[in-house]
């Protein structure tokens, strides 16, 4: 399916099965954006869809869609988390960078006190949204180095944080 005829025809055979799919799955705001990245991707790599069941692989792109933007909700709950933490410690949440100076300056300290990889790797997690994969293709590294880096630099912003002794410390942090 390399012409547009061909991806229309797609779109129009397919689309509504599609976007039910995803809202088995989603709310309707969700579900109808993953239908369309389903089509835009789709229309990048028309020359990939198999010509025999063209359903299932939109399904398959469907499905790693819902579990990315899943993978994200987590994420961004979890960074939401975190900064709740700091502003019940008597500290105003952290903005992204470039934000009010004031706010999070511990967290920001934390984060200027990591080695410059360690920031790079939480901030594009963190704050860009980037999965493994999508992490690890900024950084030029396999996915799993990217989940190993991340785990240390995880780790050793919750010690620069108070939180926990840095994984390579034979100290113990007790709190």
């Amino acid at each position: 399916m390399h012409d547009a005829p061909a991806v229309e025809r797609l779109f129009s055979d397919h689309a509504a099965a599609v976007l039910a799919y995803a809202l088995r799955r989603a709310d309707r705001a969700t579900a109808e954006e993953v239908a369309a990245e389903v089509f835009v991707i789709a229309w990048r790599r028309a020359d990939r869809i198999p010509q025999a069941e063209p359903l299932l692989w939109l399904y398959a792109v469907a499905r790693r869609l819902l579990a990315n933007e899943r993978r994200a909700e987590r994420r961004r709950a979890a960074l939401h988390d975190v900064l709740g933490l700091l502003a019940t410690r008597g500290h105003q949440a952290a903005p992204a960078p470039g934000g009010d100076a004031g706010a999070g300056a511990e967290l920001r300290e934390a984060l200027a006190a990591l080695r410059p990889a360690d920031r790079e790797v939480l901030m594009l997690t963190a704050w860009e949204g980037l999965d493994g994969a999508q992490a690890a293709r900024v950084l030029g590294c396999s996915p799993q180095a990217v989940h190993t880096r991340l785990h240390r630099a995880r780790a050793r912003l919750a010690a620069q944080l108070g939180r926990t002794a840095p994984a390579d410390s034979s100290e113990v942090t007790t709190t």
